[in-house]
């Protein structure tokens, strides 16, 4: 069922290239191989329904490559039906449920085809042109001439009209074909002279293999045995009429004279297999066991570096340093074996954006960037619905409508840029769009509206933080509801989602320009490099992304202002946020040592009692009851044995705006600080 989708998904791409490029005969070849591909692989797992529906696509296509028919808005949107319909019913067959029909539009497709001109002819224009015979004035007698010597090997042929292809039995024949020299899509060609003699009967074997075919390295020629009891003239002669055929000969292939070609390619095959297979397929949850195995050789690592303290011995330093280089390699391999391109995510856009542009009236072009980054596997796939907002975002909001960009002196197609790179160990996202820009005055007046912001906060509001409203659960800025955007559950979700895989969002615009959605991911989940800190008696590991520095701080750099503490940094004003009474392990504010963290686009100091230093940490995920508390991001095992639970910035951020709502009235200033810390 893999290798279904993915000739399936290929095929949907082939198809949106086509529409772009409806005249390139390279393309129209590769997309009636994929449909080709597709009904050989239905057709030997006996599913009819997809078989038939991708034949019928082959019908069409083959009308396009003979000009008989323009693909068309209408014909593209009939194409991308098949697949769609091919691609459910391989998904329902994937659960074990009977293959769904699709007689309606079976149906629909041949009332297109039926109402199709017959195919030009021309090819006997074609043949005289060829140097394959002496009399070029009988193109067909020539071609006709390589069935009766076959013939002749029978004591008395019957006339021509009650001869089959082996008579007395159903045989074997073989019929060897050549193409036009120089003609257009040879490969594509040949796949309809096998469609047709396929009709005739059981196709035997192929020489050279459909594979060569397909690609196009079969010197234009190639042999098809197949068993049949059609007239063999009949079979000839409508090879023969296609466009593209040269000449068609009869070889009497018994299947004893044929066996020794069979063993000879069965005999060449494995030697072949080894050179080409590069690659096999794993199953995740066999991924994750193994993940797990080195992260709990990687917690062992560290055990025996801190047992090893103690002892002096230059030949356990020796082992130690030579275990610490295996594991990190170990762990590395690992982590490489889990990533896989971004392309897996990006691939399904394309579409996408064409069927979204086209529903809501605009002209817009997807480029993508960067697809072949990659990403941990975990983090990819939850990439792609976050993605998705974006792009349905920027296509309903960003872009304008052709006859808007016209006035505005833009091209009157809009263009969404797609792009990935990476930097160091983060990767950066982008979706930008040369669209209007935002608005800053309608998002001040619908937070207003809604009651999100009041009046005051509004006047005084830089035009940055009126951009982050857009991700406040709940806003939208589409004046109506309708099936792509209106219920203020887009940018919120994406942001959510993001901090959810431990990122960032950030929103960046210019009106009458442009916008752009920036999002910043880590490369995997799974073994991260933390700062481990001490509150009270307990130890807390903080990832080392949102952290911009660590300070020690006396009581002289802290000041207060309305009564929320604060420290100057770097020419800022930063609120201190004391880990100590936040986490609920003492009433008073403990700790001089503080982490500056940048939480939603605000610095924030968090003040611990004590800093441990940086250790690469296997996260381990938290039971049921653990995972309700909205701070905690999960938990490792230290060298010591020891559990520290891991802080999630962005929900300790939302945590300390409830928990500051809980202080009592008597200090009222600490609600300013805690708001303003976590912005």
């Amino acid at each position: 069922m893999t290798h279904a989708k993915e000739g399936i998904e290929n095929l949907n791409d082939k198809l949106l290239e086509l529409e772009k490029n409806p005249d390139d005969p390279a393309v129209i070849n590769e997309c009636f191989r994929f449909a080709h591909t597709i009904k050989g692989m239905a057709a030997t797992m006996t599913f009819k329904n997809t078989a038939e529906l991708a034949h019928a696509m082959e019908d069409l296509l083959d009308a396009i490559r003979s000009k008989r028919l323009e693909p068309t808005p209408d014909v593209m949107d009939l194409f991308f039906q098949c697949v769609d319909t091919m691609g459910s019913m391989t998904d329902v067959v994937k659960d074990k449920k009977p293959e769904p029909e699709a007689a309606e539009l079976m149906a629909t497709i041949k009332k297109q085809v039926d109402a199709l001109p017959p195919e030009p002819a021309e090819e006997e224009e074609e043949k005289p042109a060829e140097k394959e015979g002496e009399k070029k004035v009988e193109p067909k007698a020539e071609e006709k001439k390589p069935a009766k010597p076959a013939a002749k090997k029978e004591a008395a042929p019957a006339p021509e009209e009650e001869q089959p292809a082996e008579p007395g039995e159903k045989g074997i024949v073989g019929l060897t074909i050549q193409m036009v020299q120089g003609c257009d899509m040879p490969s594509a060609r040949a796949l309809v002279a096998i469609k047709r003699i396929e009709a005739a009967g059981r196709v035997v074997d192929i020489r050279p293999s459909l594979d060569e075919i397909e690609a196009d390295r079969f010197g234009g020629i190639f042999t098809v045995w197949v068993e049949t009891s059609e007239r063999l003239d009949k079979l000839v002669k409508g090879v023969s009429s296609l466009k593209g055929i040269s000449k068609v000969v009869q070889e009497r292939a018994a299947p004893k004279k044929e066996e020794p070609k069979p063993e000879a390619h069965a005999a060449a095959a494995p030697k072949k297999g080894a050179q080409e297979i590069a690659s096999v397929r794993v199953k995740m949850d066999r991924l994750d066991d193994l993940l797990d195995s080195v992260g709990e050789l990687v917690i062992n690592k560290i055990r025996l570096s801190e047992i090893s303290k103690g002892a002096e011995s230059p030949q356990l330093a020796e082992a130690l340093r030579a275990l610490d280089r295996l594991t990190t390699e170990l762990q590395y391999n690992v982590l490489r074996i889990r990533m896989v391109p971004i392309e897996m995510v990006f691939s399904k856009f394309p579409r996408m954006i064409r069927d979204l542009s086209k529903d809501i009236g605009k002209d817009v072009e997807l480029v993508m960037i960067g697809q072949e980054i990659e990403l941990d596997r975990t983090v990819i796939d939850k990439l792609g619905d976050l993605l998705v907002h974006l792009l349905r975002n920027s296509v309903d909001h960003g872009i304008e409508s052709p006859e808007e960009r016209a006035k505005a002196g833009k091209a009157r197609t809009g263009v969404i840029r797609l792009s990935a790179a990476q930097e160091q160990n983060r990767v950066v996202i982008k979706v930008e769009d040369d669209g209007h820009g935002i608005d800053i005055a309608k998002i001040k007046k619908k937070a207003l509206e809604k009651g999100l912001r009041t009046e005051e906060e509004l006047r005084v509001m830089s035009d940055d933080e009126a951009t982050n409203i857009l991700a406040t659960p709940g806003f939208s800025t589409a004046d109506k509801v309708t099936a792509v955007s209106g219920r203020g559950v887009g940018l919120d979700a994406v942001k959510a989602g993001v901090e959810s895989l431990g990122g960032s969002m950030t929103i960046e615009s210019r009106k009458g320009a442009w916008t752009r959605m920036v999002i910043r991911l880590p490369l995997t989940l799974a073994i991260i490099l933390a700062m481990l800190v001490k509150v009270g008696k307990d130890i807390y590991a903080i990832s080392i992304d949102p952290i911009i520095e660590t300070v020690s701080i006396s009581d002289s750099e802290i000041k207060s202002i309305g009564g929320m503490k604060v420290i100057k940094y770097r020419g800022e004003i930063v609120p201190l946020l004391y880990l100590s009474q936040l986490l609920e392990v003492s009433d008073e504010q403990l700790g001089r040592e503080a982490i500056i963290v940048e939480i939603g686009q605000k610095k924030t100091a968090l003040v611990v009692e004590e800093l441990l230093g940086q250790q690469e940490i296997v996260v381990k995920p938290l039971d049921k009851y653990l995972r309700r508390v909205p701070y905690l991001g999960g938990a490792t095992i230290l060298g010591s044995g020891e559990v520290a639970l891991i802080l999630d910035m962005h929900g300790l951020a939302n945590y300390a705006r409830e928990y500051v709502k809980r202080i009592p009235a008597e200090t009222p200033a600490a609600q300013t600080g805690g708001g303003s810390a976590n912005g």
